[in-house]
Order: structure tokens, then C-alpha cells, then sequence
């Protein structure tokens, strides 16, 4: 029942919470909006900061990047983003951190000869499918999905995270 722009009072001005409009509103909770440059880049540099000054074996995340019944739809209306592209839209932009962070610690790992690790734990159902899985000539994995019969999926609503993809491109060093 708290106004964002309330919440957004708790926050420093560095914090991308400060400002209400990069917040949204989901079923039961306030996320600060994927769907925006400045949020993924705060919370990438949030991460770093954690690579760089505390002795880390990894970060590791939950997929929950949307939430239930969140509304971007301002977002994306701004980026004249149609609501029938919305779920390639949205997981395009938890691609975009995925893929971001993965850059930003191995670069550390370069210039440091450390090992930290991203990892993900998702919810344990990328899409519902035959259960059959292939390769490519490159080592990818093709695959319409686990054996499995759910009706939550985290590739789909709400949580839109292409774990596979994320594998494919090895953008993360374990799922579990």
C-alpha cells in the first residue's frame, strides 16, 4: 500500500530505486525494472563491487528477474514494443544482464587470474517437451524441453530467463 514514490525515498540517488520510474509493480512485490539500461548497469556494478572486494567463489542468483503481474508496459511503450513481442522482449532484456555481468567477471578474472563463477538456480523447468536432447557441431544443446508436464515454466511468464540460451553461450558456469 506504499507509493513507489515513498519507496523511492529510502534510496541514495545512485540507487536506480531512487527514481519511482525505474521501479515496477508486481503481484506481491517492487522490482527495479529489467527493462532498463540504468537498472542492469547498477546492479551489474552492485555485483562487481562484491567480485572486487570480498574474497567471492561466485555470484549466484535465483531467476527471479520479473515478477508476477508486473506492468512494463510504459517501459515498453517507449520502446515501441509491441505487448504481442512482450515475452521475447523481456527475455531479451534478462539476456542483456546475463550476458553483461558474465563479460564484466570474467574480464575480472583476466586481469586478476581469479575464478569467480555466475551461476543460476532456476526455478528447474526451462519449457515442457519431449525430454530429447541434441548437439550441434558447435556443442549446443537443442532441446523443446524437459520430459516434464507444468503449467510454470521459467523461459515463460513470469519469469522469462533463457537458461539454455545462457548455457549455449556459456554466460554461466553452473545451474543448479
Amino acid at each position: 500500500n506504499t507509493s513507489l514514490e515513498t519507496i523511492a525515498k529510502g534510496f541514495p540517488s545512485v540507487n536506480p530505486a531512487s527514481d519511482p520510474k525505474n521501479m515496477l509493480v508486481g503481484a506481491n512485490s517492487v522490482i527495479l525494472n529489467p527493462g532498463l539500461a540504468v537498472v542492469r548497469n547498477f546492479l551489474i556494478k552492485t555485483c562487481m563491487e562484491v567480485v572486487r572486494n570480498y574474497d567471492v567463489d561466485a555470484i549466484h542468483f535465483d531467476d527471479y528477474f520479473y515478477d508476477s503481474k508486473v506492468d512494463d508496459s510504459a517501459t515498453r511503450k517507449e520502446q515501441s514494443i509491441s505487448d504481442s513481442l512482450m515475452p521475447d522482449w523481456r527475455r531479451e532484456q534478462v539476456n542483456k544482464f546475463i550476458e553483461a555481468l558474465s563479460k564484466a567477471i570474467r574480464n575480472y578474472n583476466t586481469e586478476t587470474g581469479k575464478y569467480v563463477q555466475l551461476g543460476i538456480s532456476p526455478s528447474g523447468v526451462w519449457k515442457s517437451g519431449n525430454g530429447k536432447v541434441e548437439y550441434d557441431n558447435e556443442g549446443n544443446a537443442i532441446t523443446n524441453g524437459s520430459n516434464t508436464t507444468t503449467s510454470f515454466i521459467h523461459y515463460g511468464d513470469y519469469l522469462y530467463s533463457d537458461t539454455l540460451h545462457w548455457i549455449n553461450e556459456e554466460w554461466i558456469d553452473y545451474i543448479l
